[in-house]
């Protein structure tokens, strides 16, 4: 079975081999593009001149910084590189890195340092992707570290907002990100699952669909 990929064999036993797992981020921005551009417009309504937020890895986010870009004298605290360098020379944004350990591919921070650096900071509004959303699982995602950072930064955000495509709906990660009662509002770009639907107006999560997004093609992250 190894020979045909269908497992990987590691010490003490065997785990399937899916080739389907978290994808390199920069390939992965160009996937479903018309979606989270939707969802990072729907986003950046939620955010007013002078805010101070955070912004998670991944590449949802990253459009939404884009859209920030258009206001006034917002204060970003984020751990991801491609963001920081998006808005690193821009008049209109205060930059706050976390710092850390660099997760290459992913081009993430990550790691006890950042987890340090979070400890005395507070935010307006936190904005979350994931790999992940089901009914049981709740919003999951795939890198220890990263979950990490953004388990701590939830407790320091006074909004938690979820940014997800449809793709990520009845799927469920490697490690648990947050219940759905640790969250605000998730953003989607169309109608979701009846079930996992109803799970999340259980907890008193408001689900928005963006405006303009037809759904796209199918996505990791």
């Amino acid at each position: 079975m190894e020979k045909e990929g269908l497992i990987k064999k590691i010490h003490g036993g065997a785990v399937l081999d899916l080739p389907n797992q978290e994808s390199d981020y920069e390939r992965r921005k160009t996937k479903n593009l018309e979606a989270k551009r939707a969802i990072a417009k729907e986003a950046a309504k939620h955010v007013e001149d002078g805010d101070i937020i955070y912004l998670d890895y991944g590449t949802t986010t990253y459009l939404l910084a884009e859209e920030l870009l258009k206001l006034k004298n917002i204060t970003v605290v984020t751990n991801t590189i491609p963001i920081v360098n998006l808005l690193l020379r821009s008049d209109s944004v205060n930059l706050v890195i976390l710092g850390g350990m660099v997760r290459k591919n992913e081009d993430s921070l990550y790691g006890p340092f950042a987890s340090n650096n979070i400890k005395n900071i507070y935010v307006d509004i936190g904005f979350f992707g994931c790999g992940g959303i089901d009914s049981f699982s709740g919003i999951t995602n795939h890198h220890i570290g990263e979950t990490e950072i953004s388990k701590e930064m939830m407790s320091h955000c006074q909004n938690k907002i979820i940014l997800a495509d449809h793709s990520k709906f009845g799927t469920t990660a490697f490690n648990q990100t947050a219940t759905f009662s640790d969250v605000d509002i998730i953003i989607t770009d169309k109608d979701i699952d009846e079930e996992i639907k109803s799970e999340i107006l259980k907890h008193n999560v408001e689900v928005v669909i963006a405006k303009g997004a037809s759904g796209g093609e199918e996505n990791d992250d």
